[in-house]
């Protein structure tokens, strides 16, 4: 017969739980009517109780802490992830490791619970031993169990807000590991990356082949009447300059020509209107 998943979890406080049932039935059974509760340095009881009183109160703490835990593993299993408190969050909350966060909150909540149920039981026990009297009977054994149930809680939480929530060995050396790889590998792709986009300063890369400069054929062109001052034509066998390189070339020749001697424009004349023809003598003077 397996044990399911989800309770699994909750053994310790099963266990507590029954061996406390045990105690409660062995006491009802085994405890006089009135039991001494709390003794003075000598031995004498200063306290006393009924035992149905007596186990009436045990019963109801257990009731108590057991209502505490159910509260407790209700809202640890409800709660979002992000809203729960624990060290080293940016670890736990992460989506991969939510169901192995709840996993040991429960673990560790059943614990502390299955805890404080013994130690009722503790109790109960060393009430039923002393009454006997001998030196079971002394005073200090029931502080001595408080003492030590408390320092004991306070060392087990130390220790769950420390190693109880410790990454596992593998996980961590994989992170470090990553984590001193990633910035090499980065440097080398890198470095790589130039020593391809780039090539050498002594020759071509090797990664390209190598590109051969062929000269371009000379087309033919139209036979054109030849301008006054223009340049002579390029020898045969030398490439023909690209389409902007002539035009270029004629520029610069341009400039560079002698300037040309300032030739005033001529001021117009100012048009006079012409005399009327003079008339001689007529023939009958």
């Amino acid at each position: 017969m397996s044990v399911p998943r989800w309770i699994r979890p909750a053994a310790p406080v099963g266990v507590a739980v029954m061996g406390l049932a045990v105690v409660v039935a062995v006491a009802a059974t085994w405890l006089p009517l009135r039991v001494v509760v709390i003794r003075t340095t000598d031995g004498a009881g200063a306290a006393f109780a009924s035992r149905s009183d007596l186990l009436l109160v045990a019963v109801a703490v257990a009731v108590v802490i057991l209502i505490a835990y159910l509260v407790s593993a209700a809202a640890l299993a409800w709660t979002p992830a992000r809203h729960l408190l624990v060290p080293r969050a940016s670890y736990w909350k992460h989506e991969s490791r939510r169901r192995e966060l709840r996993r040991r909150l429960a673990s560790h909540l059943a614990r502390g619970t299955a805890a404080g149920l013994w130690f009722v039981a503790a109790l109960i026990v060393v009430a039923l031993v002393g009454q006997s009297g001998g030196a079971v009977a002394a005073w200090w054994i029931p502080l001595a169990v408080s003492v030590v149930y408390v320092v004991g809680m306070l060392v087990w939480l130390s220790w769950v807000l420390t190693g109880g929530f410790a990454p596992p060995r593998r996980s961590a050396q994989t992170g470090t590991t990553a984590a001193r790889s990633t910035p090499a590998r980065a440097a080398e792709g890198a470095a790589q990356g130039v020593s391809r986009r780039s090539p050498p300063r002594d020759g071509p890369s090797r990664d390209a082949p190598a590109r051969v400069a062929q000269p371009r054929a000379a087309q033919p062109r139209a036979a054109q009447p030849r301008a006054v001052g223009a340049k002579a034509a390029s020898p045969v066998g030398r490439t023909s300059p690209r389409p902007g390189e002539r035009r270029r070339s004629d520029e610069a020749g341009a400039s560079k020509s002698p300037p040309r001697p300032y030739q005033p424009s001529p001021r117009p004349q100012p048009r006079t209107r012409p005399e009327p023809p003079q008339r001689g003598p007529s023939p009958r003077d």
